[in-house]
């Protein structure tokens, strides 16, 4: 049974991470009759990008899933005074996780040196609940997010060269956050991974933090 047809929960921060970290990976999933749910911890809310507002978001968001076939549950995040949400690691989080881990076999999430606090707080909640009945748990390489550190260890490669239009399509429904130079960038940084793979492949890369398979 090919790891692709199982389950997966991706944990992100926000609307888009999926779609920057493993929006190729998830393209695959479908190919190979696998499903995907999308956790997303920071609801679409009022930002400081005049170009963005809640409704705005959740559009993108429906127009990415129509793109890739994923579900998603958005937690209801506390907001600050000025609007904007505050996610913050807590019991009552991870009991909130740990309800929508239902029979997902592959859990996903961000990188612990993530330089985005959200992103580090997805990981807190991702390893927490790791302790449950997963078989692996994978961390993305997300770019921009983990470039300043150079010491993410990349010890899974997914290759998703038939799969790339896909994500590059994601990226797109992201109108009022991506342009064309930043879908460019990320779609690079794939290139080069996939370099390793064999000429002209294209790679989304993980860190497998655990296998019980």
């Amino acid at each position: 049974m090919s790891i692709l047809s199982k389950k997966f929960l991706i944990i992100t921060a926000h609307p888009d991470d999926l779609e920057m970290g493993c929006g190729g990976l998830v393209a695959k999933i479908n190919k190979h009759g696998g499903s995907v749910t999308n956790l997303i911890l920071v609801k679409p809310s009022a930002e400081h990008n005049n170009n963005r507002d809640e409704q705005v978001v959740q559009n993108e968001l429906l127009k990415s899933k129509s793109v890739l076939n994923f579900n998603t549950i958005i937690y209801n995040t506390p907001l600050h005074d000025n609007g904007r949400p505050n996610l913050t690691l807590s019991n009552n989080l991870i009991s909130y996780v740990e309800s929508h881990i239902n029979s997902h076999n592959i859990l996903v999430s961000h990188w612990k040196e993530d330089h985005h606090q959200d992103h580090r707080v997805c990981y807190d909640v991702a390893r927490s609940i790791s302790r449950k009945h997963f078989e692996q748990f994978w961390c993305m390489d997300e770019p921009p997010y983990n470039l300043h550190y150079k010491n993410f260890d990349c010890n899974h490669y997914v290759d998703i060269t038939d799969c790339v239009n896909q994500k590059r399509k994601a990226l797109e429904s992201y109108g009022s956050y991506f342009n064309n130079e930043s879908i460019e960038t990320i779609i690079n940084y794939n290139k080069y991974r996939g370099s390793f793979l064999g000429e002209n492949k294209v790679a989304e890369t993980f860190h497998l933090m655990y296998n019980k398979i």
